[in-house]
């Protein structure tokens, strides 16, 4: 490995293309591309020559220059080492150089096909029976499968597949449903709950579930409060009570209509409590649940889920889950998988090379996703953004339509709420010397600002800057990592946050969540006095029985926050998810992931 990053140093400083060209060069020059000294440079010269990578002939004499050969090219050597590591099992080995040797667009069509031929589906032989794997690649990592911490949708989707709540809320009939909790009783007065969990659940680690840890698990919520990401979830209990093993008492402030609904949310996952206490810095990475998958490996480049086989419910048909991180060069590159099962993109138009010709093979879901992009403006900053004149006019400039045409892809219709389902057919209105008008007004006088978003939202960041650039406001488009972006103190930083929110179909709860959510773009960038105002409008929706109710009083907040710009809605995006025949039981939920513990394999015949 050593000696092949030798190479790739020595042959990144001459042009594409010059194998089999001698290249004059001195050996000094060498032993500073490779930073040794001369007798080093001659040692490394002298290996890579016994590999047949190069030639190299010194110069003899007065005037006689060297003469450095390249037999076979950087591409070329990445990928027969990678076809190496693989062919030994050493698939961490493989992603590793990948990632620290080549570039997407370095390596070669055949080795890209190659590579993706190792994803998708596959039998594996494992003690005399077949197991049941899936393997897929993905272009950004998880941050986090702590359930308290989690923040993203692919997050998430996978803590979802290795914890579980005490109930859950069926989004096709609306009804909560038993779970980790077989039954529950709910005072008159609202402010009693006790449940009564299933016996014999057991931990991924073989420990029996108990009340106990489900007391440790919403405590620690209440406890953790802003520090977590859901932890206004926990702010209505007043205190947990343990009955017994098995039964548990929670008691309420306030009424809470929605408190069912909230422990169905997946940021009140149960955890096991030493586990979690004791290892509270790791637990994010290596987590332990109840759920039909337990994590066995998550490292920076692989995760692996394999199903839990003392899962009190229903056992997934899959047996083994592997997700692989690829360098997001590679994702301009279509995969060609013979093997693919399940192929999503946040497109309209493309599905994988193995499909085309084949129609009858494969299938297509195409669906709008939950939520919408925002903009949002930071009113704990000064700067002009504080200024109702200057959101106004930001919006003024944002014509959707226009954006949607010019950028095509993913970008499906004008977002005027936070759910497609809830728009009106009108246009967005544009206004370019209304906005400038409206800048003149306040006294704007052309301050730079700083847009925050992830590497993904570029293309949309860039466009909603040419368009403010137009009417002379300079925005700088800064791209934090996603562990950055969950952080107060970075979302603190900007003075606008464009991003895209991914909603679950629970509505008043999502809206709210929204709203209160301690690291939500939304709530970190409203002033004291509004946050408060919310707070107090919240409180009053939750304690009310009223579904339209509670809905209209949502609105009105909604409704309140956009009289006045505090963050601008922008689009509304599809996603399409292109399988194979031979994959049964396919379902995409509200995030836009495919439900591994529904899914299974038809084999060949």
């Amino acid at each position: 490995m050593q000696i092949l990053s030798h190479f790739l140093e020595l042959r990144a400083g001459f042009e594409h293309g010059i194998e089999h060209q001698p290249q004059p060069i001195t050996l000094e020059e060498i032993a500073d591309r490779l930073y040794c000294s001369t007798r080093n440079a001659k040692i490394l010269l002298k290996k890579m020559s016994e590999q047949n990578w190069l030639s190299w002939e010194p110069g003899r004499g007065r005037g006689n220059i060297s003469k450095l050969t390249f037999l076979v090219s950087s591409e070329d050597m990445i990928s027969k080492q990678a076809m190496s590591l693989a062919s030994r099992g050493d698939y961490l080995g493989t992603i590793e150089l990948i990632h620290q040797l080549g570039k997407g667009e370095a390596l070669q069509d055949s080795f890209i096909e190659w590579l993706f031929s190792f994803f998708g589906y596959r039998a594996l032989e494992h003690e005399e029976r077949f197991k049941d794997a899936l393997r897929f690649p993905v272009y950004k990592w998880l941050v986090t499968l702590d359930p308290a911490h989690t923040f993203y949708a692919f997050d998430f989707h996978l803590i979802g597949h290795i914890f579980d709540t005490l109930i859950r809320y069926n989004p096709r009939t609306k009804v909560i449903e038993p779970h980790l909790a077989h039954y529950w009783e709910v005072s008159q007065d609202g402010l009693h709950y006790t449940f009564y969990l299933r016996k014999g659940v057991l931990f991924h680690h073989g420990r029996e579930m108990t009340a106990n840890d489900v007391k440790y698990s919403f405590m620690r919520l209440k406890q953790l409060g802003s520090n977590a990401t859901q932890g206004w979830m926990a702010e209505s209990i007043e205190s947990i009570t343990v009955l017994n093993r098995s039964s548990i008492n929670i008691e309420l402030t306030h009424p809470n209509v929605l408190f069912l609904e909230q422990l169905a949310h997946m940021s009140m996952a149960i955890v096991p409590e030493e586990i979690c206490r004791d290892n509270e810095a790791i637990f994010g990475r290596m987590p332990i649940g109840t759920g039909p998958f337990r994590l066995e490996r998550n490292d920076d480049f692989i995760c692996k889920l394999r199903a839990f086989d003392n899962y009190f419910g229903v056992r997934p048909h899959l047996d083994q889950i592997e997700i692989w991180l690829l360098p997001s060069d590679l994702s301009e590159s279509l995969p060609s998988w013979d093997k693919v099962q399940v192929f999503s993109r946040h497109s309209n138009s493309q599905k994988p090379v193995g499909a085309i010709d084949k129609d009858s093979e494969w299938h297509q879901i195409e669906q709008s996703i939950m939520g919408c992009s925002l903009l949002t403006f930071n009113r704990n900053k000064r700067g002009p953004q504080q200024h109702t004149n200057f959101r106004k006019a930001v919006d003024l400039v944002l014509d959707r339509e226009r954006m949607i045409e010019e950028l095509g892809g993913f970008r499906e219709a004008p977002a005027r709420s936070f759910l497609p389902m809830l728009e009106s057919q009108s246009k967005s209105l544009t206004d370019q010397e209304e906005a400038k008008r409206l800048l003149e007004e306040m006294g704007y006088q052309g301050d730079k600002l700083r847009m925050y978003v992830y590497s993904n939202n570029n293309e949309d960041a860039r466009w909603i800057c040419r368009q403010c650039e137009a009417i002379g406001i300079p925005i700088e488009i800064t791209i934090r990592s996603e562990a950055d972006m969950m952080q107060l103190s970075t979302i603190e930083e900007a003075d606008l946050i464009f991003y895209h929110i991914c909603m679950e179909s629970h509505y008043d709860l999502h809206i709210i969540q929204t709203l209160k959510q301690s690291n939500s773009y939304v709530r970190a960038h409203m002033n004291r006095e509004r946050a408060e105002w919310v707070d107090a409008k919240i409180e009053g929706i939750l304690s009310n029985p009223d579904v339209d109710a509670r809905i209209a009083g949502l609105h009105d907040i909604v409704d309140e926050l956009q009289a006045e710009k505090s963050f601008l809605f922008v689009l509304h995006r599809s996603q399409q998810t292109t399988y194979h025949d031979s994959i049964k039981g396919v379902t995409i939920n509200d995030l836009g992931w495919v439900d591994f513990r529904e899914i299974w394999f038809a084999p060949s015949i």
